[in-house]
């Protein structure tokens, strides 16, 4: 069975004043919190084992049919060490999702007909949502690359060239077999070797895209699971008034559709 835990536990700051007294994900948009559009739709898909990995306003997210895990810590690490708060959930087959995030059943989808043991949600379509978002996409926009294989070999970097980015990733990936063994391996070697990023952040800081190229540097297989649009990313006010008036005048249908297909 497919279980999914959700990365729940930061405060949302560039969500301020939304998440003034709430966790991000409780943010509503087109009448529906960001958290209950995704757990619909992982139902409509069949994942009821759901678990949320808290942190900040932690008691706000006991929601009926979820269990929660809290990163004590929240405050001063990042996603990575969320994801290991719940360590004790992770079974032979997880997704992991940000919780600012909502995606169409058809996404999901697609994750779940991945074979992979590490698979990952990459939108191939993302420019012309990241022309709605940002003034300039480049600000935002990281590195994605693929090798000849069709494997994920670079991600999560800035680059200077917007050409040169093949896709973006929406935080949305799946572990299974002897992925999720890649994932303690991983976070593993994290800490045991220098890194480049780790210049700019502490290890306790780390990002899930920096996780993923640790995998890719211990020679794992990261596959990427191609998509164009379906879904939205809610991280800023800015994301969050464009969206809300994509949903008030219908132009978000340009990227999501907001009915949960069940």
């Amino acid at each position: 069975m497919t279980r999914c835990i959700i990365l729940a536990a930061g405060r949302g700051s560039r969500l301020h004043p939304y998440t003034a007294e709430c966790p991000k994900c409780l943010t509503e948009i087109g009448g529906m919190s960001l958290i209950a559009r995704q757990l619909d739709t992982l139902r409509a898909c069949g994942v009821d084992d759901i678990v949320i990995a808290t942190g900040y306003r932690a008691e706000m997210l006991r929601l009926d049919g979820t269990r929660q895990v809290r990163n004590a810590d929240w405050e001063t690490t990042n996603m990575v060490e969320t994801l290991f708060a719940a360590q004790t959930e992770f079974s032979e087959d997880i997704i992991v999702a940000y919780a600012d995030i909502v995606y169409e059943p058809k996404v999901l989808q697609a994750l779940l007909s991945s074979s992979a043991d590490i698979s990952v949600v990459i939108d191939t379509g993302w420019r012309d949502y990241w022309n709605f978002r940002f003034e300039d996409p480049l600000s935002d926009a990281e590195s994605l690359r693929l090798d000849d294989a069709g494997l994920i070999v670079d991600i999560g970097n800035k680059v200077e060239h917007i050409d040169d980015i093949e896709a973006q990733y929406i935080g949305l990936m799946r572990f299974r077999g002897d992925g999720i063994e890649a994932l303690h391996q991983a976070r593993r070697s994290m800490f045991d070797n220098d890194r480049p990023w780790k210049r700019k952040r502490p290890v306790e800081k780390a990002y899930m895209t920096d996780l993923l190229t640790e995998m890719v540097l211990n020679g794992e297989h990261i596959v990427p699971v191609p998509i164009r649009n379906g879904w939205l990313e809610i991280d800023t006010v800015e994301d969050y008034e464009n969206a809300a008036q994509g949903f008030r005048d219908g132009t978000i249908s340009r990227f999501f559709a907001p009915q949960v297909e069940k």
